[in-house]
């Protein structure tokens, strides 16, 4: 019997199928491609709007840490410079945001903690030390997601990207900041007992951060009165060292 082959033909298409608007593989590559324009310069003015607004956000919770903490002058002293270094930061001037947060740092306690003449201990810790020790995270992210958002914001030119990018870490940040605030609200009553008023404070920080995006962004710190704050965890500090010296000499 003759036997009979069968050949399966493929029909290819080379016509392709029209790509969907939002397909995650072109979303990217588009949206970085798009040209700087009117409405994006907008947005862009909004969003630096929106970071100034949250600069004076975190500061507000920064100075609500340092009135909770302010029982105790080295953990209140502490607080920020062990944020600032969990963050990643080296000094006090180390970015526009870093500088703004330790000048609101010097403005909280020259204006209402000094005055109250505490009594620098140096194994002095704050009843309230282990509740603040839990936003710690919560501080270090705002500073560097906020130092990370002005960087972007800086640019001479922001791409469409930028801004789409952009809108969805600001609604991030902003639920951050709503942990802290959760966080610090139940030490509300001892913050408003030692003297933390947030409007009044808020009204005198304003100046700082209106001008985040000015050139150069970068505050000049009263280097002087920054010393003399932390001059008591600056002594301690010349202290342990000497005491280690002495110790190793085995007199």
């Amino acid at each position: 019997m003759e036997s009979m082959s069968i050949t399966h033909r493929v029909v290819r298409h080379d016509k392709r199928l029209p790509q969907s608007r939002y397909s995650p593989y072109i979303l990217g590559s588009v949206t970085t491609t798009i040209p700087y324009t009117k409405e994006t310069d907008l947005t862009i003015e909004r969003q630096k709007d929106e970071a100034i607004r949250l600069g004076v956000e975190l500061s507000l919770f920064v100075a609500e840490a340092m009135f909770i903490l302010s029982d105790d002058l080295r953990s209140m002293l502490l607080f920020f410079p062990l944020v600032v270094k969990y963050a990643g930061y080296k000094n006090t001037n180390d970015g526009p945001v870093v500088g703004r947060l330790f000048c609101v740092m010097l403005y909280v306690f020259e204006t209402y903690i000094k005055p109250k003449n505490g009594v620098y201990q140096a194994d002095g810790k704050s009843i309230q030390q282990e509740l603040i020790g839990k936003s710690h995270q919560n501080f270090s992210f705002g500073i560097k997601e906020l130092d990370r958002i002005v960087f972007v914001l800086g640019k001479r030119e922001s791409s469409f990207g930028d801004v789409v990018k952009l809108q969805t870490d600001f609604e991030h940040y902003n639920q951050e900041l709503k942990k802290l605030e959760e966080t610090l609200r139940s030490a509300k009553d001892v913050s408003e007992a030692n003297g933390f008023v947030r409007d009044e404070i808020k009204s005198n920080i304003l100046h700082l951060w209106n001008s985040l995006f000015e050139t150069p962004s970068k505050l000049i710190h009263p280097k002087v009165r920054m010393l003399e704050m932390f001059r008591p965890l600056l002594n301690q500090s010349r202290e342990s060292i000497c005491s280690r010296l002495i110790a190793s000499l085995h007199i």
